[in-house]
């Protein structure tokens, strides 16, 4: 199992933990104390937070001090973003220092200015540094609840780079806290999409992490074959903490599998990589990878050596942050008692300024009173002559609101009698309306039952020429029962599509005369369904016209067509009928066959004139003014 790494802590003697900080005390009273209209507030914090990061290698403990005259600097001035970057400062340097239990609660306030900020990478980054936080306080399960979170907010992001460290923190997050089945599927994912993008040196990086996984699982053999992968593309572009962070996992692999002599060898890598580094933290990375070879190859006396050194750097370690601590907490102790020695002078002064504030305003509310007292003198007497100037109006709009009202009723009572008489009548309209309907119903049923009885008839004639007269007067029965079909199926009297209505009675006749497989009709109108009075006479001159044409147009043709037109005009409406057919001959027109006959008294009925015109076809022109529908009178 890996032992989990600490940030490096600078160690230094007591003397030098106790020296420094006056320093940077002076330092940050300089900064303090400088005049407000030279820099501002935010200025003066931004300035403390670079000599924080500046002086944390030499000196944390005034680092520390920085950071936090910077906090306290940026939270007066309310600036989230400068707040932010002195709490992260701050946060950073107690890692360093190895307080971890004040860099939790510090990284905390970050986490939440990060959320008033609303940026998603700045929340994500500061989830991230809290994960970590969470670890180094033993806290495993709490970081990667955090690591989960800082991950799932970069995602969205699509900042690979960042998603990728976000994956590799959370990967070491559950492999500390036991979670290998998870860590390694992870891996996994994050390794294919390495190689989809063809990336060496992530695909290289997620081999160190899989490698660290295993070693942790002591898989030593699995371990050894990603990382050996590992070490091939970390040569130049990795950074050094990377290559540590490789090697050192291929020493513990090696050390696992019984291969002392390679896991020399890695620990030389090491060694030589870390050579001039003077953190605690790689000292001790080297010292316990010697201790656990010397433990492999049974070096008893070298093992002892080591691991008491081992113990001498962790004593001396602990001592020096105890010092550290108790460096730090001297400060804020002083800090606080000079933080409240200037709250007293603060308060001091806020209660002499509120004084002189009262006094002020106790003459003010003197002064004002007056005034209050004579306004409202004045608006007790306007208000009495108003009020009773009021009064009278009042009364006399009384009257007239009666008055009114008395007429109001009497129109109401006068509208509600002509609404009963109106629904009464409307009543009996629809009434009427019904009966209509069903008239015309039985006397389409009686017209059906008439061109039965023809066409029986018919059946049963043995002259040809009796048979045809019958069968035209078929079809001027059917297309009346037609008209009083459509007029039932309407919704009204009056309603309805003039189209649709000639469109059935020109399907019916070329069905009758077995002529709709060659002769096509084409009807153009947009006109509504006309009156009975009007629809009855027109399906009739329809009829007629269409049945001639089928009779004497289309003689010597296979195929035809019809056009029907009925338009409305300036003085009424204008009836067109024209074929392609061979045409009419002028004494056909001129003379008076019982279907043309037929046709003018219709439109005499029509108030109209009929004419006939022949060129390529037959045009016949039927102009008519239906007479005008009586106005109902009201009761």
């Amino acid at each position: 199992m890996f032992n989990l790494r600490l940030p490096a802590v600078v160690l230094s003697c007591s003397g030098c933990l106790f020296v420094m900080p006056l320093s940077a005390d002076t330092n940050a009273d300089r900064l303090a104390n400088a005049p407000h209209d030279a820099v501002s507030t935010n200025q003066r914090a931004t300035v403390q937070i670079a000599a924080a990061y500046r002086t944390m290698d030499k000196d944390p403990v005034a680092a520390r001090e920085l950071a936090k005259q910077a906090v306290l600097l940026a939270d007066r001035s309310a600036e989230p973003v400068v707040e932010h970057k002195a709490m992260v400062c701050l946060a950073s340097i107690e890692v360093h220092m190895g307080l971890f239990h004040e860099a939790m609660k510090t990284t905390l306030k970050a986490v939440e200015l990060a959320q008033e900020l609303g940026d998603p990478v700045v929340i994500a980054m500061d989830l991230r540094e809290l994960s970590k936080v969470y670890r180094y306080n033993g806290m495993l399960e709490k970081a990667v609840e955090e690591a989960r979170n800082s991950l799932a907010m970069l995602l969205p992001t699509r900042r690979e780079n960042e998603v990728a460290e976000g994956q590799q923190l959370l990967i070491r997050a559950l492999m500390e806290a036991g979670q290998w089945t998870e860590a390694q599927q992870l891996a996994e994912g994050c390794m294919a999409k390495a190689k989809l993008a063809k990336d060496t040196l992530k695909m290289a990086r997620v081999h160190v992490v899989q490698g660290q996984v295993l070693v942790a699982q002591q898989r030593f053999s699995d371990a050894v074959v990603h990382l050996a992968q590992a070490e091939r593309a970390l040569g130049g572009p990795a950074l050094v903490a990377e290559r540590v962070d490789m090697y050192e996992a291929l020493t513990l692999a090696l050390i696992g599998h019984g291969r002392t002599q390679e896991a020399a060898e890695a620990l030389r890598k090491v060694a030589a990589i870390l050579e001039g580094k003077e953190a605690w933290s790689d000292r001790q990375r080297m010292l316990d990878l010697r201790y656990r070879l010397a433990v492999a190859n049974q070096e008893w006396r070298e093992a002892v050596v080591l691991l008491e050194r081992i113990k001498s750097a962790t004593d001396s370690m602990l001592t020096a942050r105890m010092d550290m601590q108790m460096t730090s907490m001297q400060l804020d102790h002083q800090l606080a008692r000079k933080e409240k020695a200037n709250e007293e002078l603060r308060t001091e002064n806020a209660r002499n300024a509120e004084s002189m504030d009262i006094m002020l305003s106790q003459n003010n509310q003197l002064v004002a009173a007056l005034l209050v007292a004579s306004v409202l003198a004045v608006a007790l007497f306007l208000s009495g002559r108003y009020n009773r100037r009021m009064a009278v109006r009042l009364k006399l709009k009384n009257a007239v609101v009666k008055r009114q009202h008395d007429q109001i009723h009497a129109k109401n009572l006068e509208l509600q009698r002509q609404n009963l008489r109106l629904a009464e009548a409307l009543m009996g309209d629809e009434e009427k309306e019904t009966m209509i309907k069903e008239i015309h119903h039985r006397v389409k049923n009686n017209l059906q039952v008439v061109d039965s009885l023809l066409h029986i008839q018919g059946i049963e004639m043995a002259d040809p020429l009796v048979g045809k007269v019958l069968r035209e007067t078929q079809g001027r029965i059917r297309s009346m029962a037609l008209v009083h079909d459509q007029i039932y199926r309407s919704q009204g009297l009056g309603n309805g599509d003039l189209r649709t209505h000639l469109e059935k009675l020109s399907r019916n006749i070329l069905v009758a005369y077995g002529a709709h497989d060659r002769i096509s009709v084409r009807v153009d109108t947009d006109l509504p369904l006309f009156r009975m009075n009007t629809l009855l006479p027109l399906t009739l001159v329809v009829n007629e016209l269409l049945t001639n044409a089928l009779k004497y147009a289309f003689q010597g043709q296979e195929t035809g067509r019809i056009a029907i037109a009925v338009k409305a005009t300036a003085g009424g409406y204008e009836l067109r009928c024209q074929d392609d057919g061979v045409g009419m001959a002028p004494d056909h027109a001129r003379e008076r066959s019982f279907g043309l006959e037929l046709v003018r008294v219709l439109a005499e009925q029509l108030n109209g004139s009929f004419r006939v015109s022949s060129g390529n076809g037959t045009t016949l022109h039927l102009d008519f003014a239906p007479d005008k529908e009586p106005m109902r009178i009201a009761s």
